[in-house]
């Protein structure tokens, strides 16, 4: 797990040099479908284990490994990057962890949430030559990283402890 403490900061930091940069120049996994009664009910599918959240924790976030390899010059490769990033940010969130596992998700979740609101509002911004609304988006991105880093820490902290008891 502190290897993906480590990956997260990692994409944390990526994503934002690529959009100080850019801004200058969720599949779903489905779960049951219910019980077959035809209700409306929405019912979330059953936990993970710890052993299957870790899993799947692992794999999704080591596809922003590639991030540190992208052309940021690349305003087409940076979005669909980005626009992955968010994707992947997204199953993290759909998740349904352990009881064990749940603060530190919830807390990750909320960073995961935070780093996708910061892409947006970056992602917004490209080619725009309001200094008001560049400075506007400015403020609310570095309000985002900061929650998004903040957030991520502590929920990846967390979940390092039920992991490592």
């Amino acid at each position: 797990m502190k290897n993906a403490t480590k990956r997260l900061l990692a994409i944390l930091l990526a994503a934002s040099m690529a959009f100080s940069l850019t801004a200058c120049g969720g599949k779903n996994d489905g779960g049951d479908a219910g019980n077959g009664d035809g209700a409306a009910v929405s019912s979330a599918p059953k936990a993970l284990t710890e052993d299957e959240y870790k899993a799947s924790f692992e794999e999704i976030f080591s596809d922003f490994q590639n991030v540190n390899s992208v052309d940021m010059t690349d305003i087409d490769a940076a979005k669909k990057t980005l626009e992955d990033m968010k994707t992947g940010m997204n199953e993290f969130i759909a998740l349904n962890p352990p009881e064990s596992c749940k603060d530190g998700h919830d807390k990750l979740s909320s960073g995961c949430q935070a780093m996708i609101d910061y892409i947006d509002t970056a992602l917004g911004i490209i080619g725009e030559t309001d200094q008001d609304k560049i400075n506007d988006a400015s403020t609310k991105m570095m309000e985002s990283i900061q929650t998004a880093m903040t957030d991520m820490t502590e929920g990846a902290t967390m979940l390092d402890e039920v992991f490592n008891k």
